[in-house]
C-alpha cells in the first residue's frame, strides 16, 4: 500500500487525501444520524433527536456536512481524471470543483424535497392563540423555552417566549397571546375569578 501511495504524483495524493477526508466526514455524519448521537447534528447545534432549530431547508451548505460532501466528490473526480485520464492538474481541479459544487447542490435540493414531504398534519399553529398551556422547558429572561398547548383537543409542544421578556418557570400555567414566526408569545395564566 505504501509503495502504491508513493508511486502517486503530488496532485494525485492531494486528490486522494481530499477524497478520504471527505468520505470519512460523510461516513461519520451517517453513523451519527443512524445511531442518533447528538441529534445527528455536527454543525454546532447539539440538541434532542427531534431538532427544533433546523434551517429552512434542513441542510446548511457552509457546514461540516457540506464541506465533507464537497471534498469527497472533488477528491474522487480529481483523482480519477488525473490517474486514469491523465488530464492536466488545472482541468482535474476545475472538474473536481465542479463535481464537488454539484454534489453539494444536489444534496441541498434533496433535503429541501425531504422537508416538503414532512407532514405537520392539519394543525394550524395560529389556532393556539388564546389557548391555555403549561411551560414545559423554562422560558429564560429574554429567551426562548418550550410550552405544551392544547390546540383543538391535541397537545402540541412549541417554542415560546414571554410577552414581557421575563422568566417563566417550568410548570407555570400560561396562555398563548400571539404567534410570531411559529414561536408562541405567552403570558402566565391569570387565576379564574368566581
Amino acid at each position: 500500500m505504501e509503495s502504491w501511495f508513493a508511486s502517486l504524483s503530488a496532485a494525485e495524493r492531494f486528490f486522494l487525501i481530499c477524497a478520504v477526508i471527505g468520505s470519512l466526514g460523510v461516513l461519520l455524519r451517517l453513523v451519527i444520524q443512524v445511531f442518533g448521537f447528538a441529534g445527528g447534528d455536527l454543525d454546532g447545534d447539539v440538541g434532542d433527536v427531534e431538532s427544533h432549530h433546523t434551517s429552512a431547508d434542513g441542510f446548511k451548505i457552509i457546514s461540516i456536512h457540506g464541506l465533507s460532501a464537497f471534498l469527497m466528490m472533488f477528491g474522487l473526480v480529481g483523482f480519477a481524471l488525473r490517474r486514469e485520464n491523465h488530464t492536466s492538474v488545472f482541468v482535474s481541479v476545475l472538474l473536481g470543483t465542479t463535481a464537488g459544487v454539484f454534489s453539494v447542490w444536489i444534496i441541498a435540493r434533496l433535503f429541501r424535497v425531504a422537508i416538503k414531504l414532512q407532514s405537520v398534519g392539519n394543525l394550524d399553529i395560529n389556532k393556539a392563540i388564546g389557548c391555555p398551556g403549561m411551560v414545559y422547558l423554562q422560558i429564560p429572561k429574554s429567551g426562548e423555552g418550550r410550552v405544551v398547548v392544547n390546540i383543538g383537543g391535541r397537545q402540541r409542544e412549541i417554542d415560546a417566549v414571554a410577552v414581557d421578556g421575563e422568566e417563566i418557570v417550568t410548570g407555570t400555567p400560561i396562555v398563548v397571546v400571539t404567534i410570531n414566526e411559529s414561536i408562541a408569545v405567552v403570558e402566565p395564566a391569570r387565576p379564574k375569578q368566581n
